[in-house]
């Protein structure tokens, strides 16, 4: 059945995408949020307890509500890529992309002939379309999002942006903070800055520019000209119960 991408929708229509995390690693729990009309839902393959066995059901529960489902996973790993996809996976996000190289080894992993060399297996979102469609229709309809979270990936970033079939160039702030020898994730200007500058560059480019955001820096995300933003769930979990924890003590 075919089943369209709405992260992709939103890219190609030039509109934010708002991904949500969490402790996503139940059907149950991802059909409840899936419900909630956000665009796309980042399951936890590489921090999380995510793996082979849980992408069908986790991406079927996401399929209910049109919700696209996008899978972190570990390495740049040729298999690793193709057989998440092959589960069922809309959208990959791929973790510690710092140089050209890696970049169009990624697509390679992920997209069919001509693009790339992805193994070939009719995935089930492959069923019912046309075998001599479908290669066209996976290579269409996934999404590659690389994440950029080192200094080295920001010092390549100008080469990096120079490879197709990537949908979004995400900056992650954490890891990168570690890899400026920023100790916490405390706020830090120079932390602040090299984003907002990483992302001023994807967008001169041409490209699709994502990072992690809150309520208090969307604002920024959004004039920045940021397509993706991923917002952390737990944060509005632990502030809700702490909220009511205060009434009652």
């Amino acid at each position: 059945m075919e089943i369209s991408n709405k992260i992709k929708e939103k890219l190609n229509s030039n509109k934010p995408a708002l991904v949500v995390s969490g402790y996503f690693d139940s059907p149950n729990i991802v059909e409840y949020i899936s419900s909630l009309n956000v665009d796309g839902i980042w399951l936890e393959g590489e921090h999380g307890p995510i793996d082979f066995s849980n992408v069908p059901n986790l991406s079927r529960a996401c399929d209910l509500y049109g919700v696209s489902s996008i899978f972190r996973i570990t390495s740049h790993e040729y298999g690793l890529i193709y057989r998440y996809l092959d589960l069922g996976a809309q959208g990959l996000v791929i973790p510690h992309v710092s140089n050209k190289e890696q970049a169009l080894h990624i697509v390679k992993s992920a997209k069919y002939f001509p693009i790339g060399e992805r193994g070939m297996f009719t995935s089930r979102r492959g069923l019912n379309i046309p075998k001599e469609e479908y290669m066209d229709f996976a290579n269409n309809n996934s999404i590659i999002i690389i994440i950029i979270e080192d200094v080295e990936g920001l010092n390549n970033l100008d080469e990096i942006l120079t490879v197709d079939n990537i949908d979004v160039f995400f900056i992650a702030p954490n890891d990168l903070a570690q890899s400026m020898g920023i100790p916490n994730k405390n706020p830090n200007d120079e932390l602040d800055i090299t984003i907002s500058d990483s992302i001023k560059k994807i967008k001169k480019a041409g490209k699709k520019a994502g990072t992690l955001s809150n309520p208090e820096k969307m604002d920024h995300h959004l004039k920045l000209g940021v397509d993706l933003l991923l917002i952390d769930t737990s944060q509005f979990i632990k502030s809700g119960i702490s909220s009511l924890l205060d009434k009652i003590n």
